[in-house]
């Protein structure tokens, strides 16, 4: 669409999540909007999250689960617009919802139906889309702002962070704010793999999935998950391992070294697993039979296999040779198998942002404190959740909250 001085309430940068609930909420309030997005499509990252089911929400959320500058306020936030509210917009703009054991999916479960909704609300609502339109600048101006060709009066930068950069979350809208003279926590990778520095030993274990804890190690535990783990050739993935990446990323952007510490029996303690291989060793006809194959039943073979070689124990030895010390050994790495970590994957492997606009920067409408006018929402701000949920979470309320208040003016 061409425009030329388009003038409007509010202008919204950004047509992801939050960017799309923040139009309709303005346009709800009686503004008149305009959302403009850089890609040739709104809603892209939505497609695919959740694997193409679209998690938006988790229950319970009390603000407990976020980190970031903004973790102390999210709770009141919440409070405002949290999974009730958020069920009933979506449930009022024509999406059924179901939950599965906290995690809350469109009943179709396809990303597909929540941005559709979402879609023709934005079309239907009176709101302008511009689309194909990156915007480089926000200019202060009399009575406003100016934005390439338009004026608005209020503006929403709605234009997430860096992660998943082929979405159109390439950071851009921090150098926009930034220019406006807010303050920016450094952007980092969250909820993504790792890398460990015993990359050529890891192709043993490849593919393997095994449930355990995951602690992150810097001078103290730092922060710790439980879930599936996934060992990759280079590292380590899974679900308690993106959910303690955010603070993986920031040790190493700090300069500190990291080892990540799985835990893969956190049902036993070190003893009970000492006891059993013990008695494993003592009962079975072990002069004929190996260490490979008496710990069968006790881990995926794979993983029996890398320890053993880590601990310098054969895997085809006689059972029955295996020392009280090796037991010990084993049984103590099983409870603590350490990785020095190199690094995280990049923001193109990274499903959220650590960093972004600190929360001191905005009011509790997410009004920027310095330049009136000017809001933030989503993935900009500097707070972000585990998986599950709980960031869509925060694009919703985010969006909502900024989207009606600046439409009230």
């Amino acid at each position: 669409m061409t425009v030329s001085h388009a003038k409007y309430d509010i202008a919204v940068i950004g047509a992801g999540a939050s960017g799309m609930v923040a139009a309709i909420a303005s346009a709800r309030a009686g503004a008149r909007v305009c959302l403009i997005e850089a890609n040739s499509r709104v809603g892209r990252k939505i497609l695919e999250t959740g694997n193409g089911r679209c998690n938006l929400s988790h229950t319970p959320i009390d603000g407990s689960e976020y980190r970031g500058s903004g973790a102390g306020r999210i709770k009141s936030f919440l409070e405002r617009f949290g999974i009730d509210e958020t069920l009933s917009f979506f449930r009022d703009i024509g999406l059924l919802t179901r939950e599965r054991d906290g995690y809350i999916y469109p009943y179709s479960e396809t990303a597909s139906s929540v941005l559709d909704v979402l879609r023709y609300t934005v079309e239907n609502t009176g709101i302008e889309l511009y689309t194909d339109k990156r915007i480089d600048k926000i200019d202060r101006a009399s009575g406003g702002f100016d934005i390439g060709r338009l004026h608005a009066d209020r503006v929403i930068v709605s234009t997430g962070g860096s992660a998943d950069p082929a979405s159109g979350s390439d950071g851009s809208g921090y150098k926009l704010v930034r220019d406006l003279g807010l303050k920016i926590v450094h952007p980092l990778p969250a909820l993504v793999k790792v890398r460990t520095r015993e990359q050529k030993d890891m192709s043993v274990t490849a593919g393997v999935r095994a449930k355990g804890v995951v602690s992150v190690i810097t001078e103290e535990c730092i922060a710790s998950d439980r879930g599936e783990i996934q060992f990759t050739r280079d590292g380590l993935s899974g679900i308690p391992v993106f959910n303690v990446s955010r603070f993986i990323s920031r040790a190493i952007s700090e300069g500190r070294d990291v080892k990540l510490v799985l835990d893969l029996m956190p049902d036993m303690s070190i003893s009970d697993i000492e006891s059993y291989v013990t008695g494993l060793t003592e009962t079975c006809s072990t002069r004929l039979r190996s260490i490979d194959e008496i710990l069968a039943g006790v881990l995926h073979k794979k993983i029996n296999t890398y320890i053993c070689k880590r601990i310098g124990i054969g895997i085809n030895s006689p059972a029955g040779d295996m020392t009280r010390k090796q037991i010990s050994r084993y049984a103590g790495t099983i409870k603590s198998l350490e990785y020095d970590i190199e690094s995280v994957y990049g923001f193109e492997q990274a499903q959220v942002t650590a960093g972004g606009v600190d929360f001191d920067e905005v009011d509790d409408d997410l009004q920027s404190i310095k330049v009136p006018g000017l809001y933030l929402t989503g993935e900009i701000m500097d707070i972000d959740g585990p998986c599950g949920g709980y960031n869509l979470q925060w694009a919703w309320t985010s969006g909502y909250i900024a989207g009606s208040s600046a439409g009230r003016g």
